[in-house]
């Protein structure tokens, strides 16, 4: 008989899914609130069996790239998930509301947006906003970069 799961219920997945936790940081999780670890592929098959699975937003508008694996915990990609949360007038905490607002400011200030290029070791690139190829207010280049 198989051992019982001790990934999270499914309620906790979907409330992490809502705040947009990748599956590595669902395992941190795990094992800060509930004591114990668990694999990366526990908590996909998790999401799976819950019915989870492909329900993460992507928020198109401010994240037009198909972002490589080795990308998807970047700082600016995280910035920009938040910048999509804000943008569809979903829940941010204090925390991440003060981060946004800190990266904006600085992004303006710099005169910046956010470049992409998936074959970059780096991926996100902070590039001069005269780069910008669309009217959008939001801060990106929706171009590919190739550096």
């Amino acid at each position: 008989m198989a051992p019982p799961t001790r990934t999270s219920d499914k309620g906790t997945l979907a409330r992490w899914l809502a705040e947009v936790r990748t599956q590595a940081q669902m395992v941190e999780l795990t094992e800060q609130e509930f004591g114990h670890r668990v694999s990366r592929s526990a908590i996909a098959n998790a999401l799976i069996r819950f019915g989870l699975a492909g329900s993460t937003p992507r928020y198109h508008d401010y994240i037009p790239w198909r972002i490589n694996p080795v990308h998807a915990t970047a700082h600016p990609l995280r910035i920009l998930r938040l910048l999509g949360r804000r943008g569809e007038n979903n829940f941010l905490n204090q925390r991440e509301m003060d981060m946004l607002d800190s990266w904006l400011k600085q992004m303006k200030d710099k005169g910046f947006i956010v470049g992409y290029d998936p074959n970059d070791p780096r991926g996100f690139h902070y590039i001069n906003k005269k780069y910008k190829d669309h009217k959008d207010t939001i801060q990106i280049r929706r171009a590919v970069l190739h550096i």
